[in-house]
């Protein structure tokens, strides 16, 4: 009988009561699958609650604090390796890019289906296990030896899989970034379900975490275009 697999632990900071406890109880329903190790309302106290629990993920939530949130999560992912996941609200403003050049993996928006929440965790857990620093390294040497019209191809192949109505939402989203999916079904004429389906299919197609990995990609590669 095979080993069991240890499950992800995932570290909350946030100083919102409401979204620890919302977090907590999507995270800790995936058991034994991935579990909340634990919780801080404070940067001081995530640092030194981090340094001993040493979770595998962190969701990193912007407030107001003593500390520099930015200079926080590279203390976090450089000297302890952890993969930090910023949650972004769909209004708030918060350094996205800086955010990522200080050691963050992504970006989670908190109105992305559960679905997508719990993705995240999982690709951002696994990922760095050869994949994003060393296995990006190695992308960038193969591109320069003359290989960058093969990942090109495998993004059109991974494109091609996209349906007509999965093209039509992600222009609509481009379009309008900030719009709240109820608002984005009443322009497609479909309900907000058949929207979080339609999302959750671009995302297992495209190999993408959430929304913001979306805009992203589409804008890099012209989907916004497509007819």
């Amino acid at each position: 009988m095979p080993p069991l697999r240890k499950p992800i632990r995932v570290m909350l900071i946030d100083c919102r009561p409401l979204v620890l406890r919302g977090l907590h109880d999507l995270i800790n329903a995936r058991k034994p699958q991935m579990e909340v190790s634990g919780q801080a309302t404070t940067y001081t106290h995530a640092l030194d609650l981090a340094d001993q629990l040493r979770p595998h993920v962190i969701f990193f939530s912007f407030f107001p604090d003593a500390l520099n949130p930015l200079a926080v999560i590279t203390q976090l992912t450089r000297s302890t390796g952890i993969k930090v996941l910023v949650l972004k609200g769909l209004y708030e403003v918060i350094p996205a890019t800086q955010a990522m050049e200080a050691g963050a993996r992504g970006i989670v928006l908190a109105e992305d289906p559960t679905e997508s929440i719990i993705l995240a965790i999982i690709k951002v857990h696994h990922r760095d296990t050869g994949l994003n620093r060393a296995w990006t390294g190695g992308l960038c040497d193969y591109a320069a030896s003359g290989h960058t019209a093969l990942k090109h191809n495998l993004e059109l192949e991974k494109q091609s899989r996209l349906t007509l109505r999965e093209r039509e939402l992600i222009r609509a989203i481009v379009g309008e970034p900030s719009a709240k999916y109820m608002s984005i079904a009443g322009s497609l004429g479909i309900s907000e379900h058949t929207v979080h389906n339609h999302l959750s299919n671009i995302y297992q197609k495209l190999d993408l975490i959430n929304r913001t990995d979306l805009l992203m990609y589409a804008i890099k590669h012209g989907l916004f275009d497509s007819k």
